[in-house]
């Protein structure tokens, strides 16, 4: 069940990093994620490569390596 939210949330922040839907041709919009400080307005600091960051955040320092055991 764990490998199962780890995909998801992996799915989710890869989305978001790639600043478009890749699944929608013919629309130049897309978005970006950034930081804002503690009154809510944005630093100016885009947040990129979330998804690449999440197996570090294992609290067991594992890195994720037994989700799939």
């Amino acid at each position: 069940m764990r490998a199962v939210a780890y995909e998801a949330v992996f799915a989710t922040l890869d989305e978001l990093d790639s600043g478009s839907d890749v699944n929608v041709s013919g629309i130049d919009v897309g978005w970006l994620v950034m930081e804002s400080g503690e009154d809510g307005t944005p630093t100016g600091r885009a947040l990129s490569g979330l998804h690449e960051d999440l197996l570090a955040m294992d609290p067991s320092g594992r890195e994720g390596a037994d989700l799939w055991q």
